[in-house]
């Protein structure tokens, strides 16, 4: 197992690849790379808040379930995940 990579080293990671000859591509560097980067983007991708409690002000995150707040949040506090108050 690759050691851990971060956002912008699993970019980087992604961009030497592509530059690579197809039978240099190490798969596993190559899957861990897309694995960090599909899971950036997820956080990325406003989910609606769930459990709305006194009058839609305090919610839970979809994520985590953590307590989060339609004044102050557009992300959840503990585990980033963005937040969409668009119906609520």
């Amino acid at each position: 197992m690759p050691t851990e990579l971060t956002i912008e080293a699993a970019m980087i990671e992604l961009n030497r690849l592509k530059t690579t000859e197809r039978m240099d591509i190490d798969r596993e560097r190559l899957t861990a790379a897309i694995d960090v980067l599909k899971d950036a983007a997820r956080f990325r991708i406003e989910r609606k808040p769930i459990n709305p409690t006194y009058g839609n002000i305090k919610c839970d995150c979809p994520n985590c379930f953590s307590s989060v707040y339609y004044a102050t949040d557009l992300f959840c506090r503990k585990c980033g995940q963005a937040l969409d108050w668009s119906s609520l």
